[in-house]
């Protein structure tokens, strides 16, 4: 009887332990998903405001009550088609002063797109930023295949008529390298990982929206 008593003893004993490793595992595993989700939800954290960038770069009336942050990469082909989408906008959103757009460098596809971005820069100097970019992405053929080599950028200044000995001393020189390399950091700080991206008004759009939603949300924003 005593041993049938010490059996059922060690059994019993057994079953706890058994069922403090399953709790335990449990735990574990209900730990684990806790810290996946938090993660997850701390990756897809909307990126934070855009930082202010320079004058040249705002394409509209800088008073518009819709402003469209624009961050873009000179070889991405969907930023050539966003790019395009802004052309087609212009007359009824940017001409009347409705919206204005604000294009952010995002230099991150390849060194082609550094150099686009730095001659844009140098085209600013001379007051042509936007003149300059509608030239390039309408000169896209691939990505890092030559289309934007230092020599081709340097002529896409001389189609526009810029000053080129000026034009060719800023290229040169890297005068904007660290400013594309500082707008990349920041782009990046700001959570933003693809291009072409956009805030509207403060509201973060990764991708680009058909053109009919582009200007509905447009639309909803005035007078706000």
């Amino acid at each position: 009887m005593a041993k049938a008593v010490s059996r059922k003893s060690r059994a019993q004993k057994k079953n706890n332990s058994s069922l403090w490793i399953i709790g335990g595992v449990f735990a574990a595993a209900v730990l684990i998903l806790v810290l996946v989700f938090v993660n997850l939800n701390a990756n897809a954290k909307p990126p934070s405001a855009p930082a202010a960038t320079s004058a040249g770069r705002v394409l509209g009336n800088p008073n518009a009550p819709v402003t469209i942050d624009l961050y873009s990469d000179f070889q991405c082909p969907i930023c050539r088609r966003a790019e395009q989408t802004i052309r087609q906008i212009a007359p009824a959103y940017i001409d009347t002063g409705k919206a204005k757009v604000v294009y952010h460098n995002f230099a991150f596809i390849g060194q082609e797109s550094e150099w686009a971005a730095e001659a844009a820069e140098c085209a600013n100097d001379q007051g042509k930023f936007w003149e300059y970019a509608y030239l390039v992405f309408d000169n896209q053929t691939g990505e890092n295949v030559g289309a934007f080599s230092q020599n081709n950028l340097k002529r896409f200044a001389a189609d526009l008529k810029l000053d080129t000995t000026a034009f060719n001393a800023c290229f040169d020189s890297g005068k904007h390298a660290a400013l594309i390399q500082q707008e990349k950091a920041d782009a990046q700080a700001r959570n933003i990982r693809a291009t072409p991206s956009f805030y509207v008004n403060g509201r973060y759009i990764e991708g680009l929206l058909p053109i009919d939603q582009f200007t509905a949300l447009i639309d909803s924003l005035q007078g706000q």
